[in-house]
C-alpha cells in the first residue's frame, strides 16, 4: 500500500517484520501466539469456509497487513495454529506391546486435543475437498502424529508382534484417518470406547500366532 502506515489503535500489537519481510527486526512471538489464539477461536465459531483474515485481525487485535508479513494466506494461517495449538502432541510410550503402545497413545493424544477439538473438527470436512489446506495439514500436525504411530508399528515389527512384511506406512496412517472419520459422523469426540475398538480390531496380533510366522511375510 502506498503511504505511510496508519498508527497503530489503542491496544493493537504493532506489526513486525514477517517470514516475507526479509531481514530486518524478529518478529514478535507474543504477537505471532496472540494471532494464532485468535485463529484458533475464530475458526471453532464460524469454521474454515467463512473464517476471513479481518475476523482474526480483529480478533487479535492487530492490523491486516501484520497478519499477511506473517501468512501469505489463511490456509497457511490455519494450518499453524492448528499444529501449535494441538500440541503437544504426546510421546511414543513404551510398554513392550503394540496393543499397549497403541492405546495409552490414542488415549493421550484424545485428552491432549481436547483444547482445540472444536477447531479440528471445524476443519476436518475442509481436508478432504481442499488441497492446499489438506497439503499443510499432512506437513504439520498429521504428520506428527503419523510419526509417533509409524514408531509404534516399526517397534511391533522389530519385536516379531507384526511379520516383517507388514504394511507399516497403512497401520500408521490408519488411526489417525479413523478419528477423522468418527468426527464427521458421529455427533460427539470419539473417546477411549472408540480407541479400545481400534487398537482391538487392528493392532491386537492373535495370541495362536506360529512362532515362526510373527518375524517372516506370510
Amino acid at each position: 500500500m502506498a503511504g505511510s502506515a496508519a498508527a497503530p489503535q489503542q491496544g493493537e500489537f504493532k506489526a513486525t517484520p514477517g517470514r516475507r519481510a526479509g531481514p530486518g527486526r524478529p518478529r514478535d512471538p507474543g504477537v505471532d501466539a496472540a494471532i494464532r489464539a485468535a485463529t484458533m477461536d475464530v475458526l471453532a465459531e464460524v469454521g474454515y469456509a467463512r473464517l476471513t483474515m479481518d475476523q482474526v485481525a480483529a480478533s487479535a487485535r492487530v492490523s491486516k497487513s501484520s497478519l499477511y508479513l506473517r501468512w501469505p494466506n489463511k490456509v497457511a494461517l490455519v494450518a499453524e495454529a492448528l499444529q501449535h495449538r494441538a500440541r503437544p502432541v504426546p510421546d511414543v510410550p513404551d510398554t513392550g506391546t503394540l496393543a499397549g503402545d497403541m492405546r495409552v497413545f490414542l488415549r493421550d493424544l484424545l485428552r491432549s486435543r481436547h483444547e482445540a477439538s472444536r477447531a479440528l473438527a471445524a476443519v476436518s470436512g475442509e481436508i478432504t475437498t481442499n488441497p492446499e489446506l489438506r497439503q499443510a495439514w499432512h506437513r504439520g500436525l498429521a504428520g506428527m502424529i503419523t510419526a509417533c504411530t509409524r514408531e509404534i508399528v516399526d517397534r511391533a515389527i522389530a519385536r516379531g508382534e507384526l511379520p516383517a512384511g507388514a504394511d507399516a506406512e497403512l497401520l500408521a496412517d490408519l488411526p489417525l484417518s479413523l478419528l477423522q472419520n468418527w468426527r464427521l459422523h458421529h455427533d460427539g469426540q470419539p473417546g477411549d470406547e472408540v480407541t479400545e475398538r481400534i487398537v482391538r480390531q487392528f493392532y491386537t496380533p492373535p495370541r495362536d500366532l506360529p512362532e515362526g510366522a510373527r518375524g517372516a511375510d506370510t
